[in-house]
């Protein structure tokens, strides 16, 4: 049965190379958000230790995983958000196997985090994505999120998209 649960510490290994495989079909597809520097084991393993990592998986494979919190980036400040800074989600590292790509899996892990919005009573969810990663650009568009803004983030040439949604009660 596949689910999205809590990551745990035994999860590291495969979170890892889920990401591995991520970078070098980005690459592979001239995207370069990410790389061998970020994201990292010791910041997967932060998000584990905060409760903020879940991972999609049934017994034998790892389909996805998305940091959910409530940090937003400094850059986050420069940006003109359709609702207040309180009572948000920001999702972070969303990253699906390329075995799993365009079989929604991403879809799901979005929808996880917009059902943990209405379930804190919150407002919104938020994400930036790398501007040089279409891909990414289309699927937030289709699920309904809206370019509020772009920042810029240390080492990386081009700008980071900003995007926002607006979660109607259920």
């Amino acid at each position: 049965m596949v689910e999205i649960v809590k990551a745990k510490i035994d999860d590291i290994v495969d979170i890892m190379k889920l990401i591995n495989d991520c970078v070098n079909n980005m690459r592979a597809n001239n995207i370069f958000q990410w790389d061998e520097h970020y994201p990292n084991q010791e910041i997967m393993l932060k998000d584990i230790e905060d409760s903020n990592l879940y991972v999609m998986k049934d017994d034998n494979s790892y389909f996805g995983i998305v940091t959910i919190n409530e940090e937003q980036d400094k850059e986050y400040k420069t940006v003109d958000w359709k609702s207040e800074s309180t009572g948000i989600l920001v999702v972070h590292r969303l990253a699906v196997s390329p075995l799993g790509q365009g079989k929604g899996i991403g879809r799901s892990l979005m929808l996880f985090a917009e059902d943990l919005v209405r379930q804190k009573n919150y407002k919104s969810v938020r994400l930036d994505t790398y501007s040089g990663n279409p891909i990414a650009l289309s699927f937030y568009k289709r699920l309904g999120y809206e370019k509020v803004g772009e920042v810029y983030f240390t080492g990386r040439e081009l700008a980071y998209y900003c995007y926002e949604k607006i979660i109607e009660k259920s």
